[in-house]
């Protein structure tokens, strides 16, 4: 399988705050479907308007609720609310807070903000065990105006996967075609019926929130994304829309730091693997996060995922990473067999200084239990800090016979009590699942131990 390595470097010191996105709760539970009577507000032209609403029940038993919500104002609105009621038959409110009914709860759509004439999916999931609906209405609570510079993006080789156990999966490259740096503040994606209402929506996280401008050497001007929603039904392949809240960013800056894959694998339980270092040629310690993306032979994203780094960068040094869990592709075969390219870039919008002090400890009494292709690493560290540690972290790296490193894994320590006190021995095992179509024989572990200081 080849490697698909991108390097992103990025200039300057500039940390970027995102804010997150609104969502629903997700709850999940058993019942019978049902169905149910649709009360929805009507919409005045000119306004921010609710222009479709649903409701379904999802394979495990949720009960969802899903719309649309457009703004047909001239203003570019934030601070949207949303109002839903659930009513069982007798007309009692099904929805609780700490155990007390409540007429209606509050939630946000799936975008920060709405420019005029774009528009948001939303979604609220309910727990059925409390109350069978039979019906629900969603109204708009509360908004305020904002400012937005949108940014040029566009969304390339999107595919939707069902993946028949109840879940569609919207894959593809987000891509900045600017000139200038671009902020992705939210992503969401929805399924639609033939007059493109609402049917089944979610945002997601798994995307790079700062994007490069067009035509970045390194490809940091594209991110691979991944959204996953329940199937609301039906047998057909349907509709699908993107959504994305974006800014431009004028005379941006931030920190230098690459990424290098070292290798991609299956392990034996079907899991896709990417590893590799991230290096930070910067003057200062950094912390950061890793998006990867999986891709097929024509270069179309079958899936992304991405993983904060265990510890620390220190200034000038490298320090090895891992993406796993990749929703789409580990669950199904055939998806995971047209994987033959990786991606992994650094985010800038979640790459910062260190909020906290952390020190170097060592491991020391390590041994290895190897059992096929699971390797069980077990060892101990030691407080030789002279400080109270609030947490630990071991990140243990396996180098295949030329060093190269095609493995990693890592561990937290908490202390029992209020703190890992000076001196203080605490044990750790960490499990790695590695290739199972090659020789480990001659593989070898580094570990590395960081403790935080307590505050």
């Amino acid at each position: 399988m080849s490697t698909k390595i991108t390097q992103i470097l990025l200039v300057g010191t500039l940390v970027l705050t995102l804010a997150a996105c609104g969502t629903g709760p997700k709850t999940t539970s058993v019942p019978n479907p049902v169905e149910t009577q649709v009360v929805a507000n009507t919409p005045e032209a000119g306004d921010l308007v609710i222009s479709n609403t649903s409701a379904f029940v999802d394979k495990y038993g949720s009960y969802r609720v899903v719309g649309m919500l457009v703004n047909k104002t001239n203003d570019v609105l934030t601070g949207i609310k949303l109002t839903l009621e659930i009513i069982d038959s007798s007309g009692n409110s099904l929805l609780k807070e700490n155990g007390n009914p409540v007429p209606g709860v509050i939630f946000q759509p799936m975008l920060k903000t709405l420019a005029p004439g774009e528009g948001s999916p939303f979604e609220y999931s309910y727990d059925t065990a409390n109350g069978i609906p039979a019906s629900y209405k969603v109204t708009i609570t509360a908004l305020q105006s904002g400012d937005t510079r949108r940014a040029n993006l566009t969304a390339e080789n999107v595919q939707i996967i069902d993946n028949g156990a109840g879940w569609y999966y919207l894959t593809g490259d987000l891509v900045n075609k600017g000139t200038v740096w671009a902020r992705v503040n939210c992503l969401a994606g929805a399924i639609l019926d033939a007059s493109n209402n609402v049917l089944s929506a979610d945002q997601t996280i798994t995307f790079t929130t700062i994007l490069a401008p067009a035509g970045d050497p390194s490809g940091g001007d594209r991110t691979p994304f991944e959204i996953n929603f329940p199937n609301p039904g039906g047998s057909s392949t349907p509709n699908w829309n993107l959504y994305w809240d974006t800014d431009v960013i004028d005379n941006a800056n931030v920190f230098p730091v690459t990424t290098n894959i070292t290798n991609g694998y299956v392990d034996q339980y079907g899991a896709q693997h990417i590893v590799g270092w991230v290096t930070n040629h910067s003057s200062q310690a950094l912390t950061s996060l890793v998006v990867a993306g999986l891709y097929n032979q024509a270069g179309f994203a079958l899936d992304a995922s991405s993983s904060n780094l265990a510890i620390p960068l220190n200034a000038g040094e490298a320090i090895p990473f891992s993406v796993s869990t990749f929703g789409n592709v580990d669950n199904n075969p055939a998806q995971a067999a047209q994987v033959r390219t990786f991606s992994a870039q650094v985010d800038p919008g979640n790459t910062s200084l260190p909020d906290y002090e952390y020190v170097e400890l060592a491991a020391s009494g390590e041994t290895i239990q190897k059992d096929g292709a699971t390797w069980t690493i077990n060892g101990s560290i030691a407080n030789t800090s002279n400080q109270q540690l609030s947490s630990a972290t071991v990140v243990v790296a396996v180098m295949d016979a030329q060093k190269n490193m095609v493995a990693m894994e890592s561990a937290a320590i908490f202390p029992s009590g209020h703190a890992i006190d000076e001196g203080e021995t605490d044990p750790y095992s960490i499990s790695i699942n590695l290739d199972p179509s090659v020789d480990s024989s001659g593989f070898t572990t580094t570990t590395t131990v960081i403790g935080e200081v307590s505050k």
